[in-house]
């Protein structure tokens, strides 16, 4: 950790360094922060001056760019172009943000595809949210769709009130805890609900109690019949992975329980067994997408790749290895991305692929396609209308400010840095160049980007030599497993090879002279999404931009139990942004955890492995199995289906960067940077 010496230097060196830069930015001559900009393919030598009317500050927080137009206007007021369109071959020509996820409307023939068109007016993009509301929401709401089943009121993965009740009987507790509900959130690492999300208790009518007087957390709902009657069975919602909690509402705008933040606090492995044992067997295929806390492998679409595929692909597909962990990125940045997921498999537009888990969307159930085709359109307008919570403390603005200079101009490729990777091809080799400009002052500058409606959009696929991360989930997604999942009903099999073609960007028809890669993602509310790297292997800011202070084997600090409960129940993650919440680091406070330490519930995969073994060959064959047999990625960890201890529930919470799939290696161009300037990027990252 930082020390008390550094923050108060911090507060010193912030006010030069803004000093220095701000003089060069005013004075609207080149910048020279670790090596002079060069010119970008023959055009002028950029300048950081831009427009210097314009602040160096500020951020729109995400969501897209329709709900800001939207604001002011009447429902029939037409809706600007989507400025993800604007994406397209060419530009990027010359300029400092570079391009190479070209936007992809995947709804410009309805008749074609089928479903809903894009709407054209504010009217219909309000009712198209509200729309999607009804089946994103959950807490009980009429016509809300649960885990694997849309809106039908009988689910495999639902159980009853009474299976729940009775949950804590499996956990060693000798009676039910008078705070069950806070248990169970803090069990799951899920968030008891901002509204009323109500089950009965044991002996309640729930049609009698307007569905009940428990509190259920943010990932589980009630289901109600289309008449609104409560069932009393109780299922799953995409707040699984897609809803979490950051501080208290008072803490500040837009805190407390958030739904669309990626779930960096689940564990979906202690829930599916809970719900497995409470009477849903079918809840094994959640339990099989974890291996521990705080993230999952919920797109492994090589699975859905064997129902697709034909002759040798089924052998090639079967043994692609498994994509394995996944950090659940936060939807507030989905309005700013032409591509989606963190390999950019697939275009922003292409919504059926959302709703691929839903029952029957693969199976030729044309009844389930066709609520697919309904219903994508309107839950994507939902999920981009979220928007990311404003940074709850003090900025030091100064410092941020020098911080949004560096961002938007520092090249981290100048000669005298000598970067340990390979340079991008275009842009002008800062952070912006594959992450966007956020800065009104560099959004305006021609050189930055072709038009400031391009404002925050990410669309640049980083070569994987280039971004250096860990490969094990682009090497999973081999041409093969790729072409058989794009003949799934999801993947829109109709549009491939036609002028709208929406089917995998991996094929190699689609690349468009990209290689494979992983998608630099927008950065608003970056400072509320720690950890960081597609796979959640870093804990923090400062050791994403300081490589060789990234930990081996980490544990993020866990609420605090109740005095009398400490050692009986399992906490999760501690989300109080004054208690867990590192300022300096930008992210949440963790400990190193020692190899051999004993806390791992699997000895060969948490480093408790035996004297007598060799443990680099243990693990290398680990991961041969799991880079060649799909699904192995968790095949030791199913024992937790039929044990489970206290111990076992805390050694989910380590993150083990020496296991197949979590290595915290790459994103090591930023290891040129200064102390100094890591601390100016920090504090420039708090204001987005």
């Amino acid at each position: 950790m930082l020390g008390n010496e550094n923050r108060i230097g911090a507060g010193r060196l912030g006010m030069a360094l803004a000093a220095l830069l701000l003089s060069a930015c005013e004075g609207g001559r080149p910048l020279d922060v670790g090596g002079r900009m060069e010119p970008i393919d023959g055009a002028d030598t950029p300048t950081v001056g831009g427009r210097e009317d314009l602040p160096l500050l500020g951020s729109r927080r995400g969501g897209h760019a329709w709900f800001d137009f939207c604001e002011s206007q009447p429902d029939e007021a037409e809706l600007p172009i989507d400025p993800r369109a604007l994406v397209i071959p060419g530009i990027d020509n010359g300029r400092a943000v570079q391009f190479n996820a070209y936007w992809q409307d995947c709804h410009l023939d309805p008749e074609f595809v089928g479903g809903q068109p894009h709407p054209e007016t504010c009217g219909e993009l309000r009712a198209s949210v509200e729309q999607g509301a009804v089946i994103m929401r959950g807490n009980g709401s009429v016509g809300q769709a649960t885990s694997f089943a849309r809106q039908e009121t009988e689910s495999d993965y639902a159980i009853s009130a009474e299976g729940y009740n009775r949950m804590w009987m499996n956990w060693g507790l000798a009676a039910r805890p008078d705070n069950f509900d806070e248990l169970v959130a803090e069990r799951y690492g899920s968030p008891l609900s901002n509204e009323r999300n109500p089950y009965p208790l044991d002996g309640e009518d729930p049609n009698a109690t307007n569905g009940g007087s428990g509190q259920l957390p943010l990932m589980f709902t009630q289901i109600r019949e289309p008449d609104g009657t409560w069932t009393g069975n109780i299922s799953s919602t995409c707040s699984l992975c897609h809803g979490s909690q950051i501080g208290q509402p008072e803490d500040g705008e837009g805190l407390g329980v958030i739904p669309g933040i990626g779930n960096a606090t689940q564990d979906l492995g202690i829930m599916a067994r809970d719900m497995i044992i409470a009477g849903a067997p079918a809840n094994v295929l959640l339990a099989i997408t974890a291996r521990q806390r705080g993230n999952n492998n919920a797109s492994f679409f090589n699975l859905l790749s064997l129902t697709a595929a034909e002759g040798p692909e089924y052998f090639s597909v079967l043994t692609s290895g498994s994509t394995a962990t996944e950090d659940t990125p936060p939807w507030w940045n989905v309005g700013s991305r032409p591509f989606k997921f963190w390999d950019g498999l697939y275009p922003a537009d292409a919504t059926r692929v959302d709703m691929a888990f839903y029952r029957g969307l693969n199976s030729g159930d044309t009844e389930a396609q066709q609520w697919a085709k309904d219903h994508a359109q309107n839950a994507d307008k939902w999920i981009m209308n979220r928007q990311a919570p404003a940074y709850p403390f003090e900025v030091n603005e100064a410092l941020a400010q020098a911080g949004a200079i560096l961002f938007h101009a520092k090249d981290l490729w100048a000669a005298p840095l000598d970067n340990p990777r390979p340079r991008p091809e275009g842009g002008n080799g800062s952070c912006a160049s594959c992450h966007g400009a956020y800065s009104p002052r560099f959004v305006h500058a021609p050189n930055f980007l072709a038009t400031p409606e391009l404002e925050g959009i990410a669309g640049y696929v980083t070569p994987r030599e280039i971004i250096g991360t860990d490969t094990a989930r682009l090497d999973t997604m081999d041409e093969d497993t790729t072409r058989a999942y794009g003949r799934t009903f999801s993947a829109y099999p109709e549009s491939i090879g036609t002028e709208m073609d929406c089917g995998p960007r991996y094929l190699p028809e689609n690349l468009q002279g990209r290689t494979h890669g992983y998608l630099a993602p927008p950065l608003y509310g970056v400072w509320a999404t720690a950890p960081f790297l597609h796979n959640g292997s870093v804990p923090d800011m400062w050791t994403l931009l300081k490589p060789e202070d990234r930990p081996a084997l980490w544990r993020r600090v866990s609420t605090p139990a109740r005095a009398d409960q400490e050692g009986q129940v399992v906490m999760g993650f501690d989300t109080d942004l004054h208690r867990a919440f590192d300022q300096e680091r930008l992210g949440w406070r963790y400990d190193e955890v020692n190899c051999g330490s004993g806390l791992g519930a699997i000895p060969l995969v948490d480093c408790g492995i035996p004297a007598v073994m060799d443990e680099s060959l243990v693990q290398a064959g680990l991961d041969v199995l799991s880079g060649n047999v799909i699904a192995a990625w968790n095949v030791l960890n199913l024992p937790v289906l039929l044990s489970f201890t206290q111990e076992q529930a805390e050694s989910r919470k380590i993150y083990n960067t020496l296991t197949f799939s979590q290595g915290n290696e790459g994103h090591d161009f930023t290891s040129v940077l200064t102390d100094a300037e890591r601390r100016a990027l920090i504090e420039y990252m708090k204001t987005l």
